[in-house]
């Protein structure tokens, strides 16, 4: 039987609560992360079950499979990638969300006027036009290639829907940092624009967009007949936070036509901090910008979100009901604006955090996690084993270990991730600046302290002491 009676589901909807309150209550003090060991092998082997189970038994196995072996983000000790702990309001939102499953592509029900809500929320956060088109989608990823597919729309004034981008009389142009996220890459490519017409601009000594670089390279693209039509700017770059020059780059997609984007998927939401006043100037200029809320707003992933100042332009470049079918005196389908037809509701996790935290909540904990990373940086500083890479604005943090003597850091480095990945004390990871292999450490994290600072580096170093003397 596939239903439950109320009394069942009360019953099980007590004890995953239970689970999820004494794994919260437990997550200061547990490993990061665990070897999964022989789960791996037993999950994916697992046969497909003939004949239903006990739904006690099956909430107990996922709990038993899943929770002992997580990815680690809830963790104060989780400084990789960009994966921030989820707000519990926001769990609990899933949980009603899921309870009436509707598909949010547009209709009379609560749940699209929850997300008309949290996009004009988002959009003041973000000092966006009012008036301009708005979308939840499930990430940075999906959020860049919606804004650039309307950029697409608007460059080849229509005819791509119906004629396709091997129509145009020229290769279109799109420009980035060497330092932009690799979705701006994939995008293009998905878009049917092209890799090769992708130009990645080399960045200054603080891994921000060489504004004359780009100018330079816009001429000599226009004088080997080629078409450019826009640059995908970074508003904290993944590798270092870095935010490009907005506004000097506004003033240049002005004065050459060009359809202005920011990448704001990681550090848009940065805007907010009391540390990057002024850094932000000219993203209100943009044309397009992609955010992510599952980010630096503490939401569960999926829940990223596209803006773009011309609505109509958006809307023209997705919807398929033709103009006479549209009924503009009652609200357009957000299905008419982005890839998806059936949508998830991923508006009510948003729009009870942002009640439950408020703006100047966020702005409290985003400053703080700012904060953290600049104590971070104080105790690299202090230390003689290790060593500063780069700096951005934002809670990036990117070093190593480098105690005196050693002449390949990269190897040692490289060796004492792996240790403390899988011993799950800390979790961190690396990337490479310059030609160098760095660890990169970010704090999204409310519950990070200074103390798991400590705890980080000291664990790094005694995880490099080992590596060492095993050499």
């Amino acid at each position: 039987m596939i239903d439950l009676s109320p009394e069942q589901f009360r019953e099980l909807g007590y004890r995953a609560v239970d689970l999820i309150a004494e794994q919260l209550a437990a997550v200061q003090d547990a490993p990061v992360r665990r070897p999964t060991g022989d789960l791996r092998e037993q999950i994916m082997s697992q046969p497909l079950p003939k004949a239903g189970q006990n739904p006690a038994d099956v909430l107990e196995d996922a709990a038993n499979r899943l929770l002992p072996y997580p990815m680690g983000n809830n963790s104060p000790r989780f400084f990789a990638w960009v994966n921030s702990p989820a707000a519990p309001i926001a769990v609990l939102a899933e949980l009603l969300a899921a309870s009436v499953n509707p598909s949010v592509a547009g209709g009379d029900h609560a749940a699209t006027y929850i997300e008309h809500a949290v996009l004009k929320w988002l959009k003041e956060l973000m000092t966006f036009p009012a008036d301009g088109g708005a979308l939840l989608c499930s990430g940075g990823s999906v959020a860049n290639l919606i804004a650039l597919g309307t950029m697409r729309y608007v460059k080849t004034e229509g005819r791509v829907r119906a004629q396709g981008i091997g129509s145009e009389s020229a290769p279109m142009v799109i420009y980035t940092s060497t330092q932009g996220h690799s979705c701006i890459q994939k995008a293009v490519e998905i878009l049917g624009i092209g890799s090769d017409y992708l130009r990645k601009i080399p960045v200054d000594p603080d891994y921000r967009l060489d504004v004359e670089r780009l100018r330079a390279q816009i001429a000599a693209d226009r004088a080997q007949g080629l078409h450019p039509v826009c640059v995908a700017a970074s508003a904290g770059t993944v590798n270092t936070g870095a935010i490009d020059p907005l506004n000097a780059i506004a003033d240049l997609c002005a004065a050459e036509n060009l359809w202005f984007h920011v990448d704001g998927a990681y550090g848009g939401f940065g805007i907010l901090a009391e540390q990057t006043t002024g850094l932000y100037a000219g993203i209100e200029r943009a044309d397009s910008i992609a955010i992510d809320p599952h980010k630096w707003l503490y939401i569960p992933v999926e829940c990223g979100c596209v803006l773009v100042r011309d609505v109509q332009a958006m809307r023209n470049a997705f919807s398929l009901i033709p103009p006479y079918l549209r009924d503009d005196n009652a609200l357009p389908w957000f299905s008419e604006f982005g890839i998806q037809q059936t949508r998830g509701f991923r508006a009510l996790k948003l729009w009870m955090a942002l009640q439950h935290i408020g703006e100047q909540g966020y702005r409290e904990s985003i400053s703080r996690d700012i904060t953290l990373a600049r104590a971070l940086q104080a105790r690299i500083q202090a230390r003689d084993d290790f060593e500063m890479i780069a700096t951005g604005p934002l809670s990036v943090t990117c070093f190593r270990y480098a105690p005196p003597g050693v002449s390949d850091l990269d190897a040692l480095n490289r060796q004492l991730v792996q240790i403390v990945q899988q011993e799950g004390q800390i979790f961190i990871t690396t990337t490479e600046l310059g030609g160098r292999l760095a660890l990169r450490a970010c704090v999204v994290n409310f519950r990070t302290t200074e103390s798991d600072l400590d705890t980080l580096l000291n664990v790094l170093a005694e995880a490099g002491q080992r590596v060492l003397a095993k050499i």
